[in-house]
Formats: C-alpha cells, structure tokens, sequence
C-alpha cells in the first residue's frame, strides 16, 4: 500500500471521528420527538401572551387583527456587539380562515452601531393572502432599526415588508443600537408537518403531530423528488432531497482466472491453456466521495468518485512443453530451456498491485410503511488505474430489509440484513522474468481475467439518523462464500 493513500486513509478516519464527536455534541439542536408537543404547547401560550400585550399598548390593533389574513406572533433572543449582532427565536403563524398553525424559525443578523442583549415579542399582522403564503414557504427580509431602553420598557421602531405590520415588546435585557438587519423566517420541520422525514428514506411512521389539532397543510416546497406533493399527500414522509457522503471500504475475497494470454522472448500474446493456479485472492480498500439526489420519492440516482489500493497476486501454473511448442523448440535439444520447461510445471508468479482513480454511477429503490424499509441500491464502477496493466469495472446488487427505532433526543437507528451481488472483472497485465538455469531469462509477457469467485454474500449493518441531516451507516459483508467486506460512511443531506 503506497504512503499517499494510508496519508489518504488515515484522513479520512479523522474526518469521521471529527464529524461524529461534533455531531454528538450537536444532537440537541434538533427537538426530540417526545418534547415537540410540549414546545408547541409553550409557543402557542407565549403567543396568546404577545397579542394580549401588545393590545394593552396598542387597542386599535384588534380590528386590524380581526381583519387580518393572519399573524405571526414568536419571541427572539439576541446578541449585539459593537459591530455584529445576531438571534434566534421560535413562533406561530396562525391562518385566521382555517385556525391552521405553521411554527416557524425566526433568524436575525445585525450589522451597525450598539451594544446590547435581550429577548424580545414580536406580533406580526398580515394584511393579505399571498403575503401570508409568501411567509409561511419562507422569506429573507431586510430592515433598519433603533432599539432602545431596558426590559419591558425598550422600544423598536423597523421598517417592514409592504401587507405585513409588526409591533415589538422588549422582554427582557437592555440596549442601544441602531443597526441594520436581515430577518429570516422559515418553517420549523421539527414542529410542523411539512412532509420532511427525520430518517433517511420514504416512510409513513415517526409521526410527531397530532392529527386532532389544526396545523396547516403539508406542502413540499422543494424542486427534488419529483411527484413530492402526491406521496406525502398521502401520509408519507420524505427526506431532504440531496446528500454527500464520504465512504471507506476493505473488500477481502477470492477470485477466479480466465483467459489467459501468453507471449514468450517478446513475441505475440496468444491465448494459453494454463494448468491451474493457486493462492488467488485480491484485496482492497477504497475511499469515495458521492453526491446523490432523490430523483422520485422512490428513487434516489447518485455518481461518486475516489480512490482505491489492493492487490490481487496469484501463481499460474503453466505446461511446460506447451511453453516448448510457443517458442518453436523441439528437445532433446541443446538449448537451456529444455532442461527448464521439458515435462515441467511452470510456476508463473503474479504480482498484481493496483490504485487508481474509481468512477461510479448507481441508483437506490426504496421505500417504506409503519417504520419497516427496503432499499435496494444498484451500482456500476469502473476504475482507471494509474498504470495501464490493470483495469476492471463492477457491478454491485444490495437488497436489504430493515426495521428503523426511535432513539428520541438521539435520532432514529435503522437496523437492516440483506444480500450483496457483487460481479467484479479485473484484466491483470504484466511481464514476469523467469531465471533459466545455464542461459538467459524468459520474459513472459501475459494478460488474464481475474472475477470474483462468489456473487453473493450476506450483510447486516444499521444506519443511524444522527438528526435529518446527518447519518452514520456501517455494514459487515461475509458469513457465506469467501468474500468479506467492510464498508462505513458518513452522509450529510440538505
């Protein structure tokens, strides 16, 4: 194994370990699926809370309210320093036509003049339709601002987007800043039911809302899948369309020889019949980089593109007097090569180390009902090495079948067992000098086809839905025939 790929592997391992201890100290970030009912019940209080007194401050607004198309109403913490300043906050966007709730992210980015730190209640009174739909698939919205004063006694004074009127209460905290702004609100996918999945394929189970309240519909606001709105029209969840994944694999396995072809002293390579051959095994590691996108609900189509280093050494075993014939020697002739090939096996040792670039393309079937899954991938890669004495492509067939658990706070683990068809061809090419006794070497120039020896093994593995964007898998392949295999890799979907 040449030192730049165990530079490449070793790399590769930190990166894993890296993305998966900052992973672990990030899980919290999304909201566990046994506290989103509670966390909807506290924004929907802290909401009835803002409107109650904002009116109190302001009574004519409860017309305009009335009237309205609808409101958001949520509570923001933020941070300014003397240049940058940013917050976060959770809210609702209540449809007065239907009573339907949407809970939404509200982000803040401040760049000017202050210094300050705060929470504050913002209601948001939606004059129109569109303007309200425009809101609830999400919007970035600029403005300038004056924020002043201390506790529930600070004011604000924004300039807001045209149909929408927006009243501010200060909570809490104290400052002075005048500053200009970029405001982001966005569905929270944690809280409403928009169609996204916390696992990693199609599936109908992991609900976390309850059906006997008002929330609003599920709409699929992304390009990719296409026929999206239809399946989760009907009750299924889908994952976020697009994902890259770095994956490492060591494949361990036995392989046949075919069609061999054999020159002697430089001349032409012609088809030879060898006798047998021993010792036939190749092995090898890999490290891929894959982009993949959901092309339909049911069908993912992925390319990816990476490294790989083995080796697949194996002795031929070679008649001697057919080597006689090709070289045009008749014995007992005084010629060295008779005492050498005469009635002789003939062992052909070769050597066959590998690495070069892999190039792939696949797709993924997959689908799922009440937290059960099967997926099947369907992969085809060729690799083009480095030298020009070894190339070969693959073919690989994965159906699996699995069951996915709910971790809560920690995401969701899918465990599944399957098969793996695998029908890999690999055209070895070389020249081997046999020492002869008494003369000159013989060069033998040589090409043959090497294949896997067993097409299908069985795996069992899990993939782990660390939070809907990031997942960690990792598969065993073996207990049948005498191909093992390892692979794991770390994916990130958005």
């Amino acid at each position: 194994m040449n030192t730049h790929y165990r530079q490449c592997r070793l790399a590769v391992w930190h990166l894993f370990l890296i993305v998966l201890l900052g992973l672990l100290s990030a899980c919290a970030t999304q909201i566990p699926l046994d506290e989103r009912d509670t966390v909807r019940q506290n924004i929907d209080q802290a909401a009835e809370e803002t409107i109650s007194a904002v009116i109190e401050k302001n009574p004519e607004i409860l017309q305009k309210l009335d009237d309205s198309a609808g409101f958001f109403a949520g509570r923001v913490s933020a941070t300014k320093l003397p240049v940058l300043g940013g917050g976060y906050g959770l809210g609702v966007l209540v449809n007065n036509a239907d009573e339907t709730r949407t809970y939404m992210n509200i982000k803040r980015y401040d760049i000017g003049a202050g210094l300050g730190a705060g929470t504050v209640r913002a209601l948001a009174i939606i004059e129109d339709n569109d303007t309200f739909e425009q809101i609830r698939t999400g919007i970035w919205q600029s403005a300038a601002g004056i924020e002043t004063g201390a506790g529930e006694t600070s004011s604000s004074a924004i300039a807001t987007r045209e149909g929408v009127q927006v009243h501010i209460i200060g909570e809490s905290g104290a400052g002075v800043v005048a500053t200009a702004r970029l405001i982001n609100v966005s569905i929270n996918n944690d809280l409403t039911d928009s169609g996204l999945s916390d696992i990693s394929i199609p599936n109908t189970g992991l609900k976390s809302i309850d059906p006997e309240q008002e929330h609003a519909p599920r709409i699929w606001n992304r390009k990719l899948p296409f026929l999206a709105q239809k399946v989760i029209d009907e009750g299924y969840d889908l994952p976020l369309p697009y994902g890259l994944a770095v994956t490492y694999s060591n494949v361990s396995q036995d392989v046949l020889l075919d069609s061999l072809k054999v020159g002697l002293n430089g001349s032409e390579i012609v088809p030879f019949e060898f006798v047998s051959f021993e010792n036939a095994v190749a092995n090898s590691e890999s490290v891929q980089l894959k982009f993949d996108a959901w092309l339909f609900p049911f069908m993912n189509v992925y390319g990816m593109v990476g490294r790989v280093d083995g080796e697949a050494p194996v002795d031929v075993l070679l008649d001697g007097n057919g080597m006689l014939d090709m070289l045009g020697i008749n014995c007992p002739s005084p010629d060295p090569l008779c005492a050498f090939l005469k009635d002789q096996t003939i062992t052909l040792p070769i050597d066959a180390p590998f690495s070069g670039t892999t190039y792939g393309i696949g797709t993924v079937l997959a689908g799922g009902w009440n937290n059960w899954f099967v997926t099947i991938p369907i992969n085809f890669t060729y690799a083009n090495m480095d030298t020009t004495k070894t190339e070969g492509i693959a073919t690989t067939v994965t159906p699996r079948v699995g069951r996915i658990l709910s971790l809560n706070r920690y995401g969701n683990l899918a465990l599944y067992a399957g098969g793996n068809y695998l029908d890999a061809e690999l055209e070895v090419a070389g020249t081997v000098i046999l020492p002869v006794p008494g003369g000159d070497g013989l060069q033998v120039d040589y090409r043959i086809d090497q294949k896997n020896k067993d097409e299908w093994n069985i795996l069992l593995g899990y993939n782990w839905d660390i939070t809907r964007y990031w997942s960690w898998m990792a598969e065993y392949n073996g207990f049948i025939g005498s191909r093992e295999a390892f692979i794991t890799s770390m994916t990130y979907r958005y």
